[in-house]
Parts: structure tokens; sequence; C-alpha cells
């Protein structure tokens, strides 16, 4: 296995929260990229929103939370997923597929009186049952730099969406110009 690591910007990296790691083993045919890795972060029960505008930090108990965790943001080819992991032993608590079909949002949703806390769509990803938890950063600054490693997957894809539609309007006006070099030099 090797790896590689480097960091985006000077801020994130003089913070300590932000970097891109990149590993790849023999028999995974893409790397896995973690764009964002925060060590502490915390992942709470939530009530159901109680509101149409969505869900409130003041309605959990900020100060009990189920666990602790290590938050990573990862890509490998074009799946992305946010990865807890529990903060003592490393294991996988939890995993929140990012979609590639549809907006983030539908997955990851800021609270809407926080910018430290989130509601994540946590899913099983062998019975694909899911839930919904809280996930809460000490520092705004962490939280700002795992809401912008989620955005930037989503616009990732987006570019290599648009980078495909451009491939094949360009392979198909080849096709077309060749076709008419064809016929001209068949009708010449």
């Amino acid at each position: 296995t090797s790896s590689h690591t480097f960091c985006p910007s000077a801020a994130a990296a003089a913070r300590g929260l932000t970097r891109t790691r990149v590993t790849m083993s023999s028999d995974d045919q893409h790397a896995e990229i973690v764009t964002f890795s925060q060590a502490e972060a915390y992942v709470y029960a939530i009530p159901p929103t109680a509101t149409h505008a969505g869900h409130r930090a003041d309605s959990w108990n900020v100060d009990k939370w189920l666990r602790s965790v290590r938050v990573k943001v990862t890509s490998r080819g074009d799946k992305g997923a946010i990865k807890l992991e529990d903060a003592e032993s490393g294991e996988l608590f939890a995993e929140c597929p990012l979609p590639r079909d549809a907006p983030v949002n539908t997955v990851v949703e800021p609270v809407i009186d926080s910018s430290r806390y989130f509601v994540l769509r946590v899913e099983d990803e062998v019975t694909r049952r899911h839930a919904f938890v809280g996930l809460g950063f000490r520092e705004r600054d962490a939280a700002s730099d795992f809401k912008l490693a989620v955005q930037e997957h989503q616009s990732q894809l987006n570019r290599d969406k648009e980078a495909a539609k451009s491939r094949e309007a360009y392979q198909r006006e080849m096709a077309a110009a060749a076709a008419a070099a064809a016929a001209d030099a068949a009708a010449a």
C-alpha cells in the first residue's frame, strides 16, 4: 500500500483539520481519498424535526452525546462517504454515503440554529436500513471545513458529469465529420 498526503490550504493546515490523503492498494481499482479528517466530533440521538424548517441543535441534549467519533469525508472513484469512526478504537461506528445523483443536502443537513451541528442520514451498507443522527463539532472552523469537503465532493461529481457530456458531444461531432468526409470522398 502506498499513500501520499498534502494540505490544500495553509489555513487548514495550520489548524490541522483538513488534509487530503490518497491511499491505494494493489486490489483496489480506485484510490480512497480522504478530503477531511477531524479527530474529535460527537454523534447525537436526535428527535424528529418539529417544524418543516429543519432540525434545531437546541432541541438536542448536546452535553449528552451517544459517541465521540473521528469524522472522515472520503471518496473512491465516484463514491463518497462520511465515515464516523469510534474515537478510541478506530472502528467504523456509522457511514453516510454521499449521493451521486441527488443533492448532498438529502443526506447532510445543517441545523437551522448553529453552524457546528448537522443531521446525517447514516445507512447500513448490507441491509440499506437508515437512521438520522446528529453530528457536532467543538470548533466552528472544523464544521466549516467539513461542510466544504462535502460540497467539494458534490462539485467534483458535477464537473465529472459535465466532462462526460462534453466528451460525448465531441465524439458525436467527430463521427459526423468523419461520415461527411467519407461521403465526400465516395462522391468524388
